[in-house]
């Protein structure tokens, strides 16, 4: 039966998570933000489908973890929400900014609606048995135990860890994708590192302010918080994304998949093994 209601809740929150799409591409027109170009040989039907498949995909991510985080409904729905929203849309949009000629800020508001939607549909319906402490008690005993000149190395090393992360693997996969970005091939620019290294900065401490609450409120081991915590960073970051991108060759599709993969099981594990205490109790 609870495996019936995880897959259940699963596509609720996928319907939940199209429907804010649309939603968002509704108002969005609204505030002034056109909507991002169709890539070249796409149908809409063939985008919307995609978009629909892979929201059953992250949903069940989500789910798994809001089985996993302490606090009632609105704790584990906000927590849940604002890392999808900002891992999922803000940084997409960031990065596309910089390395594609077809994003715009109205995949903010959309993934806002989307995010919004989903994440409470999980919130609600898959959570622990006990719901533990609530995030204020949650958030004195994590960073008890600690001074404050270690937290903040701590941090510093945390937020410096996806641009290391990013860099290092994405130095690696260039010899396979940069020709794309040169030539402005599908859409792709390349920008320099006046341009990349402002946007990272800026994505790097979203993602910490995001990435912190997951950490104060996760009830299990640091193993399962660094396995989950990359996946879940992988799929939100880029791994749903490629999923959709049809209109990628190959090469890009997978390159790009591995070198974020690879970002986000190295970003979490970092942050994890620096933030979470091994012998507290989660």
């Amino acid at each position: 039966m609870k495996i019936i209601k995880f897959i259940g809740v699963t596509f609720l929150g996928g319907l939940a998570f199209y429907v804010g799409i649309i939603v968002g591409s509704i108002v969005a027109p609204l505030l002034g933000l056109s909507l991002p170009p169709m890539p070249a040989g796409v149908s809409t039907n063939q985008l919307l489908l995609l978009t629909l498949l892979t929201s059953f995909i992250l949903t069940g991510a989500l789910g798994y973890v809001s089985l996993h985080l302490s606090g009632g409904f609105l704790s584990r729905w906000l927590v849940l929400f604002f890392l999808t929203w900002i891992a999922y849309g803000v940084n997409n949009f960031l990065e596309a900014a910089i390395f594609t000629t077809m994003s715009g800020p109205a995949v903010v508001v959309m993934y806002l609606f989307s995010s919004m939607f989903c994440t409470a549909v999980i919130a609600a319906f898959l959570h622990p048995q006990e719901q533990g402490d609530n995030f204020i008690a949650r958030t004195k005993a994590f960073f008890s135990g600690r001074t404050l000149f270690e937290w903040t190395w701590r941090l510093l090393l945390s937020f410096l860890a996806f641009p290391f992360a990013y860099i290092l693997f994405g130095l690696l996969v260039k010899p396979f994708t940069y020709e794309f970005y040169a030539q402005q091939q599908l859409g792709l620019t390349a920008p320099g590192w006046g341009e990349i290294l402002p946007v990272l900065a800026v994505r790097s401490l979203l993602f910490l302010l995001v990435i912190l609450p997951v950490l104060i409120t996760w009830r299990g081991s640091r193993t399962s918080l660094f396995v989950t915590l990359g996946l879940v960073l992988f799929l939100l970051v880029g791994g749903l994304s490629l999923l959709q991108a049809i209109w990628y060759p190959p090469i890009v599709r997978i390159a790009h998949s591995l070198e974020i993969l690879a970002d986000s099981f190295v970003h979490a594990g970092i942050v994890v093994y620096l933030l979470v205490q091994p012998d507290s109790k989660l």
